[in-house]
Order: C-alpha cells, then sequence, then structure tokens
C-alpha cells in the first residue's frame, strides 16, 4: 500500500474499490507465524488523523465495500507512520489510539469481524466501549502462544493486586475480564510506569475506588519481569 492513497482516501478523493485495490497484497507471510507489511511512504509533512477517517473506514468494511484484513492492514500503517499523526491529548485522542492500535493487533486483541467493526464505530461516535472482554478472557485461556502468559498475569492480578480485597471470597474471574488489557501492555513490552498507571486507572476509574499507586507499581513490576 501506498501513504499516499490512504491519505487521497480519507480526503475523499479515492474511492474504498481504488483504496482496496492499492491494499492487494500488501501483507505476506514471511514464515509460519509472522507477516509483513509493505508500504511506500510519504517522507515529507504529516497528515492528522481524525474521528471521522475511522468511521469513514468502518463504514466501508461494514458495506463490503473494504475486507476485513484492510483494516489490519491501515492500522499498521498508521500505527508504523511518521506521516500519519493524531492527537493524543485528551478523550478523542485516547479512542483514536485505541482503535488503531486494536486494528493493528488482532493477534493478541479482538478478531476482526463485521460485530467488532459496528462496535469500533460506535466507540468511535459515542465514547462507549462495548467490545465483549470476555470475548478475549476466552480467546486467551483456551489458546494461542500467549496462553502462559495471560495465565501468569491473570494470578498476578488475582493474588498480589487485588483491589477490593475480594481474593479470598469472590469468584476466580474477578479481575479477569482486565487481563487481555494488561496482556496487551506487556506483549507492547510497555515499562512498569505505564502498566502501574493503566492498573491504577483501572482502580479508580473503572472499578471506583480509591487506589494504590504503589502497589500498582509493584504488580506492574512482577508483570515486566515475567517471560
Amino acid at each position: 500500500m501506498t501513504e499516499e492513497k490512504l491519505r487521497d482516501y480519507f480526503n475523499g478523493q479515492l474511492t474504498p474499490k481504488e483504496l482496496s485495490s492499492d491494499l492487494e497484497g500488501s501483507q505476506k507471510r514471511t514464515s509460519y507465524d509472522v507477516t509483513s507489511v509493505y508500504i511506500n511512504n510519504i517522507e515529507d509533512g504529516e497528515f492528522e488523523v481524525k474521528k471521522e477517517h475511522l468511521v469513514k473506514l468502518c463504514d466501508d468494511v461494514i458495506f463490503g465495500h473494504l475486507a476485513l484484513t484492510d483494516l489490519n492492514t491501515i492500522g499498521f500503517a498508521l500505527m508504523a507512520s511518521d506521516y500519519f499523526t493524531w492527537d493524543n491529548s485528551g478523550k478523542e485522542g485516547e479512542i483514536l489510539a485505541n482503535v488503531i492500535f486494536e486494528w493493528d493487533n488482532p493477534e493478541i486483541g479482538f478478531d476482526l469481524t463485521i460485530k467488532n467493526v459496528r462496535l469500533w464505530k460506535e466507540y468511535l461516535l459515542t465514547g462507549t466501549y462495548r467490545l465483549d472482554k470476555n470475548e478475549l478472557k476466552q480467546k486467551f485461556r483456551s489458546k494461542g502462544k500467549y496462553k502462559e502468559l495471560y495465565q501468569a498475569i491473570d494470578e498476578i492480578l488475582w493474588t498480589d493486586w487485588d483491589p477490593i480485597g475480594v481474593n479470598e471470597v469472590a469468584p476466580r474471574d474477578e479481575y479477569q475480564s482486565y487481563t487481555p488489557t494488561i496482556l496487551n501492555l506487556k506483549i507492547k513490552e510497555s515499562d512498569t510506569e505505564t502498566i502501574a498507571k493503566k492498573l491504577f486507572e483501572i482502580e479508580t476509574q473503572t472499578i471506583g475506588v480509591l487506589g494504590d499507586i504503589n502497589r500498582c507499581r509493584n504488580v506492574a513490576d512482577k508483570i515486566v519481569k515475567l517471560k
């Protein structure tokens, strides 16, 4: 694929069919579990990706004008690009970053399905994230090369994190909806502070407890040291 074609598509100067043609053959399997993506870059300047650009992609996938695998190629291209940028500040920037990352990483996150594309579109438009984390939980518990890592992180969250202090009385799956999120950070080789901040965010914003950043750092350090 070429960044120029993607830019023209975002600007309404290229049809979905023309973009799909440009994307064709961009991904090539180079070994059993490695796929390479070939991109022709724009060397100068930059283009700011906005919410409406990603919604446009969602619509064209939903209506069959682009393939699901095209989202994966585009996600990789955006993540790897120096030309395409987005504003990382504020809630909207966080949403853009999350969606692009998930499109780039279906092997460690949500599968690229029409159902999930509809939910990504809803997330972009409303800020409400309704992708089913139980889907990830089952995915990593049942198979895949990250199964052991998933289980190790899940055990640390249950034994060492336990932000509401219920691991002696609550069901064993109390925190398992958060395991895929932390697994994604671990696979990205995030540092201790990044993982700690995410744990603290879950404590204070999702669960709604006071939070303990020092405990989060200790837990994050254990996760970073996992092999």
